[in-house]
């Protein structure tokens, strides 16, 4: 009886170190490729200029969603005040990014505008945070819950997830 166990074990034995290290190959596939890097969260940023005698003020809430491998979907939506006339921002930017450690290269892909954006005029267009085709973020964890997203020079905004 004993030895029938131990030529049974002995027969596969292979078979079994072969699935450890399939196993093992599979999980640091996950953690190297699969995994996102950025964390999904939103955060809403309050943006205003003193433009020439005027007023622009920008309420925007950003959603930031990983979206397989090296790549993330911003989704940004709000208004931006110009006086008295509100218009109205509802956008999908697409991005790649390659990471080293907490920072981020992100690529602008491609930009989506919604129906409803009706933000035509080019100069505030350029005053909506993601209008550079390259741009550099800094992801620091404040807490489980909350993320610091910083530029080269200063911060931009903290972004919470949903739990």
């Amino acid at each position: 009886m004993k030895t029938a166990l131990s030529k049974r074990f002995w027969r596969y034995s292979y078979a079994l170190l072969s699935l450890v290290a399939v196993l093992g190959c599979g999980i640091s596939a996950y953690f190297l490729f699969l995994k996102p890097g950025m964390p999904e969260c939103r955060a809403v940023l309050y943006m205003s200029d003193q433009i020439s005698d005027k007023l622009i003020q920008r309420v925007l809430l950003l959603s930031v969603v990983p979206d397989g491998p090296r790549k993330a979907t911003l989704l940004v939506n709000g208004s931006l005040f110009d006086g008295d006339r509100r218009y109205v921002i509802d956008r999908i930017l697409v991005v790649d990014y390659q990471k080293q450690g907490s920072n981020y290269r992100l690529h602008l892909k491609e930009t989506i505008r919604k129906p409803l954006d009706n933000l035509e005029k080019e100069d505030f267009n350029r005053r909506l945070p993601m209008s550079a085709p390259v741009f550099h973020w800094r992801i620091e964890r404040v807490d489980p819950r909350h993320y610091l997203f910083t530029g080269n020079n200063a911060p931009f905004f903290v972004c919470a997830t949903a739990a």
